[in-house]
């Protein structure tokens, strides 16, 4: 009876490893280079706080949250410019691409707008000049330093649609102890120069992620986001006619160190490639965080899952 039960244990210990190993894994990294490094001469910044990512035309174009100006990467992560001019208090935290009018979305977390506070889009071309053309997005935070933190573009049927993905769990500041999961992205319609809330989407239950800090999707609906305080991408399909994602999908661990501590512990920003290719960005170090974070901050990073 006693071996029995041993071997029931085994088989369900075998089971339920088998079932994690299959719901998520390790991103292998292609390549990578800090920005410090790859950007020289002129116009070099202090600190490379980058907050998003996209990859349009065959070019990486990187935001930071503290800086108005956009870098463009070449795909081989050796050249770089910094396009458009620095403006005061102005940085951002994600940034994706309408390709029918060549316009560039890039929107602020989120800014005190008629007693709430609420994120803000500017529209730009591929130069990144100062443009007029902003618009808020009609959804109120509770404060200014837990908004939008990742966007992406698509057209469905002739109709352009803005998804925005929150911070914090339920779109909420968050609470000291507070129990992870609860990811959502709102979603905004347009409608002629303005852009209207729609709805929620909201990221599968058993997603545990304390934070989120990037998001994209690709031409077949695929979602990619990211998480800082987990140091993860979730992968999972998006249903556009009823607007709610499709299964679990699967989470993919960024590496760690030999002792099994993280080390890529500041991912803000994803965008895809292809199929089976990201590119993330990573924001700087925070003063709490341990040295090894060093290791991996302030960076561009190419990943394959």
């Amino acid at each position: 009876m006693l071996k029995r039960l041993k071997t029931v244990i085994l088989l369900t210990a075998l089971l339920f490893l088998g079932t994690a190993q299959s719901l998520c894994d390790e991103l292998k990294i292609v390549d990578e280079v800090k920005f410090k490094k790859l950007i020289d001469g002129k116009g070099k910044m202090e600190r490379y706080e980058a907050s998003g990512v996209h990859f349009a035309n065959n070019r990486f174009y990187v935001v930071f949250d503290n800086s108005s100006r956009v870098a463009r990467v070449n795909t081989k992560l050796t050249k770089v410019k910094l396009l458009g001019k620095e403006r005061a208090e102005v940085g951002f935290e994600g940034i994706t691409y309408n390709p029918p009018k060549n316009e560039f979305y890039l929107v602020e977390e989120s800014l005190k707008h008629k007693g709430m506070w609420q994120g803000r889009l500017s529209v730009t071309d591929g130069g990144f000049s100062p443009t007029s053309k902003q618009r808020w997005l009609d959804y109120g935070f509770e404060s200014g330093n837990k908004g939008f933190e990742g966007l992406a573009f698509f057209r469905r049927n002739g109709t352009d649609y803005l998804l925005a993905l929150c911070e914090g769990n339920r779109c909420k500041a968050g609470r000291k102890g507070e129990k992870p999961g609860g990811g959502t992205i709102q979603f905004f319609v347009k409608k002629k120069k303005k852009w209207n809330l729609t709805g929620a989407i909201p990221l599968p239950e058993n997603l545990r992620f304390t934070d989120y800090s990037g998001l994209d999707i690709s031409t077949d609906n695929t979602l990619a986001v990211s998480s800082q305080e987990s140091s993860a991408l979730w992968i999972g399909k998006l249903d556009t006619d009823r607007w709610k994602t499709v299964g679990s999908g699967k989470v993919y661990y960024f590496p760690k160190d030999k002792k099994g501590r993280t080390l890529y512990c500041n991912v803000e920003g994803v965008s895809w490639i292809d199929n089976h290719h990201l590119v993330v960005v990573s924001d700087a170090k925070k003063k709490s965080q341990p040295k090894r974070c060093k290791m991996k901050e302030q960076s561009i990073h190419l990943v394959k899952f």
